[in-house]
């Protein structure tokens, strides 16, 4: 999902995934341009880490045919022994309406280590949810198997809103959207609850009906699935407060030990296409 879901949120080694979202209302989504704070949450253990400082630009727009989604996130990790980790991470993607086709591309850079990483490729399924092979063009030659019950970043949302309003407590899907190292990974979702209109924290009035309308707590955790059952141990974990309309108005990532709290700031809607 992408909610992603984003979509990722990376440093020094660790990985989470801001999941890219669309407001869904039905089946009608609604193009949006949201900006979001990163801020520091609990820290615990003998992580490194001492804080966190950063924005997230996220444009999600409907084309005639389907939906791009353009990230930009900025961060700053601080460390416990004064230091500074820079990372940016620029992520765009297309996304057909029925979900069978999908592009992306995405840089990753960070001084730690002279990371630069480039991303750039492809699928195509033969319906939604379905297996098939993921083609980059960067790296060369690199190849991803995508297993059955697979969403991208635009599907994931929708998933996870169709299982909230149907009922269901808990859905387990595997998400990919292309700038995870390994493939897809298998997210397991539980819906702790329903909040009304004007709940939550932080909210603000500016935002409109985008940002404080009802919606689901979500409570997930992602786990690797590079061998023949996913790990016993997730990666990361995260709870969310997800609109009715598709918005992840806040995200609490527990990266273990270094809680990153990505808040919305800002958000507004974007023209609708003339499709004729």
């Amino acid at each position: 999902m992408t909610v992603r879901m984003a979509p990722a949120l990376a440093a020094a080694g660790i990985t989470a995934i801001t999941m890219m979202s669309s407001p869904v209302a039905a089946d009608n989504l609604v193009s949006h341009k949201a900006v979001y704070h990163l801020l520091p949450g609990p820290i615990s253990g003998q992580v490194p880490y001492d804080g966190v400082e950063g924005l997230v630009t996220r444009s999600v727009e409907r084309t005639c045919d389907g939906w791009i989604v353009a990230e930009h996130m900025v961060m700053h990790i601080l460390t416990r022994v004064g230091g500074v980790i820079d990372r940016e991470i620029r992520f765009t993607s297309w996304e057909a309406a029925d979900g069978t086709r999908y592009r992306f591309a995405a840089t990753i850079k960070s001084k730690a280590g002279d990371e630069d990483i480039r991303l750039n490729g492809r699928l195509e399924v033969a319906r939604e949810g379905a297996g098939g092979e993921a083609v980059y063009a960067e790296p060369d030659d690199k190849k991803v198997i995508i297993p059955e019950d697979t969403y991208l970043p635009v599907g994931q949302v929708r998933k996870l809103l169709a299982a909230a309003r149907g009922g269901e407590k808990q859905v387990r899907f595997n998400v990919f959207d292309g700038t995870e190292d390994n493939g897809p990974q298998l997210m397991s979702s539980v819906i702790t609850g329903r909040f009304k209109a004007g709940e939550g924290k932080g909210l603000q009035t500016a935002w409109g009906p985008l940002g404080t309308g009802p919606g689901w707590r979500v409570s997930s955790a992602y786990f690797e699935t590079t061998g023949t059952q996913p790990q016993s141990t997730p990666s990361f974990q995260f709870t969310m407060e997800l609109l009715d309309n598709g918005v992840p108005r806040r995200m609490e990532m527990d990266l273990g030990g270094f809680v990153v709290i990505q808040a919305l700031k800002e958000i507004h809607p974007l023209p609708e296409p003339n499709c004729g």
